[in-house]
């Protein structure tokens, strides 16, 4: 073949994939069109079921599209989204969503995978095999865990982790002796999931780092700052939508305490008022009553007195009582 028909052929070949970006280019920038959010994925070192399955679940609301970095730039220029293409520098996917980012983002989290370690991967943590017992029989697997830096014994017919065994320290790179020895204990050490990087929702674009939220110290944080803030309203008197109901109940507590201490009758203080006159009234009724009694215990003993002949008075008596036992 003459190198002018191979210049020919490399053109043709040129102007189809010249054309097949172009068409991709299109194809994406409709999709980005029809759906509110857009979402930047790092799908590098991704295994591909884990990135399958995602698109299954999500396949209702959702829309996911792979393609060359240039292509996806172009497109999200093109749709008006080019700030969200300056986060693409790694191998990329895109997802078109009615999802709002934050929904999306925590999908893609609590859908994540334990996955085995690969010979060479870095380490971002210690590995450690505890200890404990196994199913694994005596024989080569004792050699191999042995060569990984676990200290297996052979106990009851049946190999064992004597004690817990660091097989890779964080930040260095995972042997094969040390793959394999997990893989034989069935360790799966790491979690694997979506990469979302970033987001835009039509106004503004969310990082990777605003979205990922703990959720639950979030809800703590919330219902402590709304606590504060209604003490606060509370005590300064400040009505709001939240306080204003224990604002009126204080305060129609104390006019109506006020109120009664100030004897000043109204429709709420007067039962009250009433119901104390009452018992003030029984009080001193019965204080009346027994000094009546005492009284009349004295003008009797008067009478027989005079019956009997005497002038004297019941104090007088008393008295003369008193001078006759001297």
């Amino acid at each position: 073949m003459t190198r002018k028909k191979i210049k020919a052929k490399n053109k043709v070949h040129e102007r189809k994939a010249i054309e097949g970006k172009k068409l991709r280019v299109e194809e994406i920038s409709k999709s980005v069109g029809k759906y509110p959010v857009v979402a930047l994925l790092n799908i590098r070192n991704l295994p591909d079921r884990i990135l399958q399955s995602s698109k299954k679940k999500l396949r209702e609301n959702s829309e996911f599209a792979v393609a060359k970095n240039s292509v996806i730039s172009r497109a999200l220029e093109k749709s008006g989204k080019g700030e969200l293409a300056s986060h693409a520098d790694f191998p990329s996917s895109l997802v078109f969503t009615k999802l709002t980012p934050y929904a999306l983002f925590k999908f893609f989290k609590d859908n994540k995978v334990k996955v085995a370690a690969k010979p060479g991967q870095i380490a971002p943590f210690d590995i450690v095999v505890h200890e404990g017992e196994t199913d694994l029989m005596p024989g080569p697997a004792l050699s191999e865990l042995k060569n990984a830096g676990i200290n297996a014994q052979i106990k009851a017919g049946k190999i064992i982790i004597a004690k817990d065994s660091v097989v890779a320290k964080a930040g260095t790179k995972i042997s094969d002796n040390v793959c394999k020895a997990l893989q034989k204990l069935n360790i799966l050490p790491f979690d694997a999931m979506v990469n979302m990087v970033a987001a835009y929702d039509g106004k503004t674009t969310y990082t990777a780092s605003i979205l990922n939220v703990d959720e639950a110290q979030l809800n703590a944080d919330v219902l402590s700052c709304l606590s504060q803030a209604f003490n606060v309203s509370y005590n300064a008197s400040f009505p709001t939508s939240q306080n204003i109901d224990a604002l009126l109940t204080n305060a129609f507590s104390q006019g109506r305490n006020m109120a009664i201490n100030g004897g000043v009758y109204s429709v709420e203080s007067t039962e009250l008022l009433l119901a104390q006159a009452v018992m003030l009234g029984s009080t001193l009724s019965g204080k009346v009553g027994t000094f009546s009694s005492a009284e009349g215990t004295v003008v009797q003993q008067h009478e027989r007195n005079l019956e009997s002949g005497s002038s004297a008075t019941p104090a007088a008596s008393t008295g003369a009582a008193a001078e006759q036992k001297n």
